[in-house]
């Protein structure tokens, strides 16, 4: 529609889209020599991190891997978003749910520890630098992995360990 509307041949439009490749930790899908990770760490806020993870549940991948940062500058709201986040995060079924940051663990203390908890494989990192030593140990492979968080969190620490 907006080609057509600027007179540019539907062809070339279609060529450009598909060209297109994100960068600055925004929406970049990159394939390391183990797994295939999607790089959304930016920015985060309770629309866009709800948004990322209804897209990553219709992903085909016989190993799901959820990394996700503290959503920074809620104020009054944070631990009300990031308990919702937390919950949506579980019922994605993903083989691990990795939170980092302060108001992810508020939110696990809030809601409590309980067996979907555990069967979602939820662990709680105080910051990138403590996650990318446990990634280091732990070497996943084989999965396909989101990552998505505030800048703030620093989660480009831990890209060159997956």
């Amino acid at each position: 529609c907006i080609s057509t509307y600027f007179d540019v041949p539907a062809a070339k439009a279609v060529a450009a889209i598909e060209a297109y490749v994100p960068s600055n930790n925004r929406s970049q899908m990159t394939r390391t020599g183990r797994n295939t990770l999607i790089i959304d760490a930016y920015n985060a806020n309770p629309t866009s991190m709800a948004a990322s993870l209804e897209n990553f549940r219709g992903i085909k991948s016989d190993k799901k891997v959820l990394v996700l940062g503290d959503m920074l500058e809620l104020g009054a709201d944070s631990l009300k978003e990031h308990c919702s986040i937390v919950e949506l995060a579980v019922s994605l079924n993903a083989q691990m749910v990795l939170l980092v940051g302060h108001e992810f663990e508020r939110a696990v203390e809030k809601l409590g520890s309980d067996a979907a908890f555990d069967s979602a494989g939820v662990r709680l990192f105080a910051d990138s630098s403590i996650l990318r030593e446990w990634l280091v140990q732990q070497q996943p492979s084989g999965a396909t992995i989101l990552i998505k968080g505030s800048r703030g969190t620093r989660l480009e620490r831990i890209f060159d360990v997956l």
